[in-house]
């Protein structure tokens, strides 16, 4: 494989926005189980299929705008020529109580979670794809004046070879469709929720 670049990168217009909108987490069956696997990409190396484990779900949380995000940070080592891709989901949920109680508790037990995470410009993420995620660090706090925050901070860690691959479907149109309309057109086999 060449280590040379084969095109530039040009300026590009200034219509993008920060943020991440909606997380799915792959449920079921797991990276381990095979949960999200056979993958097919486009010429450019953007997910345009995967197959799911029958018993693969891939459950929604929604996100306020303005609160969650996604860095994907470069470790590179010169003298031992190697590199990886640190990358690092902030999610932030609210009204903390009982149900996402047991969530927190599930995910923090999980070392090998697949995220989708879908930003504000409707680009979709595969995190984990390969390695898996896992919940590194968060917490959960009820504020404490009126106009404090009740509710998680979930923060999803891992380490790629890559970084995360785009998801980009082929039968619908990612600015106009539907969270599940997309996911399903990409992931088949697998249930989504949310």
């Amino acid at each position: 494989m060449s280590c040379y670049i084969s095109s530039g990168v040009q300026l590009g217009c200034s219509d993008g926005i920060g943020g991440i909108k909606k997380i799915y987490v792959v449920g079921g069956a797991g990276v381990d189980n095979g949960g999200v696997t056979g993958f097919t990409y486009d010429a450019d190396g953007a997910i345009t299929g995967a197959t799911s484990a029958a018993s693969t779900t891939l459950y929604g949380f929604e996100l306020k705008r303005n609160t969650s995000s996604l860095s994907q940070n470069v470790t590179k080592s010169f003298e031992n020529g190697t590199i990886f891709f640190e990358q690092v989901l902030t999610a932030v949920t609210y009204k903390y109580d009982q149900d996402k109680r047991n969530q927190l508790k599930v995910l923090s037990q999980n070392d090998n979670i697949q995220i989708i995470a879908i930003d504000q410009n409707n680009v979709y993420y595969l995190l984990g794809q390969v390695n898996g995620m896992y919940l590194s660090g968060g917490s959960a706090a009820t504020g404490t004046a009126f106009g404090d925050r009740n509710g998680a901070e979930l923060i999803f860690t891992g380490q790629e070879h890559e970084p995360a691959n785009t998801i980009l479907s082929t039968s619908f149109d990612e600015q106009t469709a539907t969270y599940a309309q997309v996911l399903g057109s990409v992931f088949t086999g697998a249930s989504i929720v949310g």
